[in-house]
């Protein structure tokens, strides 16, 4: 009670009000820089681990046996890729795109398999209309992670085979429900 009869009488602190206030910004601003440090250290580890795990796979051999049903979910998106022969360097397959809500994709999945890589060409028809593009995978313990890369004014082709990057977030895992799995 009695500060407010100052703060009426004008005989309140000013200053004191702005150092309460410059005190309060400094304390926000230390809590944002250690969020951010925080979070910037998560991303650290996160990463730190993604490789980690990759470079921690069993080393491959052209020799693999691949042959048999690969399964990979990405919420309710379901992708099949199935290696029906493998004859030396070359493989026959397929693969399903089922999308939830969008278009999906079925058809053959040809190429080669070389020091780990599946490297072919996928032909398969969307919503009435045929079209072929170079689809890549990579070997990941018993399990496959797709291959990522810019791709040719075409659409068709990677730009530069040597530069496909990997992305664990998706892995085709060995399954036997391929079977069951269509449009």
């Amino acid at each position: 009670m009695f500060g407010y009869h100052l703060f009426l009488a004008g005989t309140y602190d000013r200053p004191t009000v702005r150092s309460m206030i410059y005190l309060s910004m400094k304390n926000y601003l230390k809590v944002i820089i250690i969020l951010i440090i925080i979070i910037a250290l998560g991303a650290l580890v996160y990463f730190y681990n993604t490789k980690s795990t990759l470079s921690e796979q069993p080393p491959i051999t052209s020799g693999d046996k691949i042959e048999g049903c690969y399964v990979a979910t990405l919420g309710k998106d379901v992708y099949s890729l199935k290696i029906l022969s493998q004859n030396g360097e070359e493989f026959k397959g397929t693969l399903v795109f089922k999308n939830f809500q969008k278009d999906s994709s079925s058809g053959q999945y040809n190429g080669t398999y070389k020091d780990g890589i599946l490297l072919g060409e996928y032909s398969f028809d969307s919503e009435g209309m045929h079209s072929v593009m170079q689809v890549a995978f990579k070997k990941y313990g018993k399990d496959f992670i797709r291959g990522f890369e810019d791709v040719e004014v075409e659409g068709t082709r990677f730009v530069d085979i040597n530069k496909i990057t990997y992305d664990p977030s998706v892995i085709f895992k060995a399954s036997v429900e391929c079977a069951t799995l269509s449009l």
